[in-house]
């Protein structure tokens, strides 16, 4: 041990200190949203398996819904996502699918399949887009409109979408995602219950290395991905959605529709302007958007997530592809901060200002940096010996513990209300959880200090990771 002055010693002490508070309000704030997310539930699962699907299916008064998938150099997945989409079940959509002016062969891939020819088509321009180059319809299926447009950006060709859509509620989604064909369904039966107040609707979707095997014939449900860095990633949406957003969601402060599948209601998107191209990405700031929108005009609404697994979307393969997506993420959680900062902690906001905001602040914004200095803090003490190495592995045991606790109860939660993962994969899953500490975490620590790096340089790259290898071609969807 390297023997250390009195004014080491009082740093490290209340660095200590410090870092143990930090960590003691996060573990409550995590405990709170475990509790409230077991409420949540059993409430959604009761409710599920009491719905009647097969009624919303056969009702003439469902909602229609409008599918808008921008795409841009996706020659791989645009055409496996629109089947994919076009294969819903429900009984009114149609998919407007805009090419941000891609330059692979993604307009080509989709104008061969679906036998694409050019049309006039009337749209009211209610949102300011990049200019429509080309509109077209496909002639195997008058539910498909695909519009090709200059490069804008995802919000941009979002909004592009909205302009042609016809119905009232949007399903804005990603174009290397794929659905399971009650997608639209289960997240309309919820909403159709009080559709005068249900402005947004998000659910789970899973994390794979080739979420094309969705669509494919022998596709028997989820599976884990035999990818140490994707299932990682799997089990940190599990943990998002079944966890977190659920209890976000039963508090009445869900503060993020994922821009993978989101549910929005037309006329508020609309309201508010529709999906910002200034900021890195469009779905969390666009959430806090209309939250408030909603809450300083005083209107009733609300925001959910659903826990259904619906959907897979392609994670990274590669630590530095990782690395370069959550930066992104950390840098636009801050872009949202930042804009929303009147919102910390003002009643007028009711809990999105109390809790969520705060939440985002703390634990998102800063967590980085409180990172960082944890690791350093704990590593000096150890050298200086403040720490003993009892109480240092003692200390490292009890945070691996503690990670593996919000995992553990989001494989349970979502095991016990669904019952698609094999056993096997559930034994991963859980054996993946205290491993998270030490093999996932720095990583996604990084990420963020890259984030941050990159938020205070006002970087606002989409750093577009490439696709992951395929073993085979995309075997084609049924509806």
């Amino acid at each position: 041990m390297i023997p250390a002055s009195p004014g080491v010693l009082t740093f490290l002490h209340w660095s200590i200190v410090i870092t143990f508070v930090y960590s003691g309000v996060l573990a409550c704030y995590a405990a709170m949203m475990g509790i409230l997310a077991v409420i949540e539930a059993g409430f959604r699962r009761n409710q599920d398996h009491a719905e009647d699907y097969e009624s919303v299916l056969e009702s003439a008064h469902s909602i229609p819904v409008s599918i808008i998938a921008p795409s841009y150099n996706e020659e791989l997945m645009a055409v496996p996502v629109l089947k994919s989409l076009l294969g819903q079940a429900y009984p009114t959509t149609e998919v407007i699918a805009v090419d941000d002016g891609s330059t692979d062969g993604t307009l080509a891939a989709m104008i061969k399949e679906f036998d694409l020819e050019p049309r006039q088509v009337f749209y009211r321009a209610s949102l300011a887009t990049k200019p429509v180059l080309m509109v077209y319809r496909s002639r195997t299926d008058p539910r498909l409109t695909v519009v090709s447009k200059e490069n804008g950006g995802k919000a941009d060709a979002l909004n592009c979408g909205i302009n042609f859509a016809r119905y009232r509620y949007l399903c804005c989604v990603d174009g290397d995602t794929m659905f399971t064909p009650d997608a639209v369904l289960k997240a309309m039966t919820m909403i159709s219950r009080d559709p005068a107040r249900i402005v947004g609707a998000a659910s789970f979707f899973g994390i794979s290395l080739t979420p094309e095997t969705i669509g494919e014939p022998e596709y028997d449900g989820p599976t884990t991905n035999d990818h140490l860095l994707g299932d990682f990633q799997l089990l940190d949406m599990m943990r998002a959605f079944v966890d977190y957003r659920a209890a976000w969601s039963k508090l009445e402060c869900m503060m993020c529709v994922s821009g993978g599948y989101g549910m929005w209601r037309r006329d508020v998107v609309i309201e508010v302007g529709g999906f910002s191209p200034n900021f890195t990405c469009e779905d969390i700031e666009m959430t806090f958007r209309v939250h408030e929108h909603m809450l300083r005009t005083k209107r009733p609404y609300r925001i959910i997530s659903l826990p259904n697994l619906i959907a897979q979307t392609e994670g990274p393969q590669k630590i530095p592809q990782l690395v370069s997506q959550r930066a992104r993420w950390q840098r636009v959680t801050m872009e949202t901060i930042w804009e929303y900062r009147r919102m910390f902690l003002r009643p007028t906001y009711r809990t999105v200002g109390m809790l969520g905001v705060p939440y985002y602040t703390l634990f998102e914004c800063f967590a980085p940096l409180f990172q960082v200095a944890s690791v350093v803090t704990l590593a000096l003490a150890f050298v200086y010996g403040v720490l003993g190495w009892q109480s240092y592995l003692a200390f490292l045991g009890m945070m691996a513990f503690g990670t593996a606790l919000p995992t553990t109860l989001a494989v349970s939660l979502h095991d016990r209300g669904y019952r698609d993962f094999r056993v096997r994969d559930l034994i991963r899953m859980l054996l993946l959880g205290p491993l998270d500490l030490f093999l996932y975490r720095p990583i996604l620590m990084w990420a963020g200090v890259v984030g941050v790096w990159e938020f205070m340089r006002g970087d606002k790259r989409w750093n577009k990771f490439e696709r992951n290898a395929r073993p085979r071609a995309a075997a084609p969807v049924g509806a």
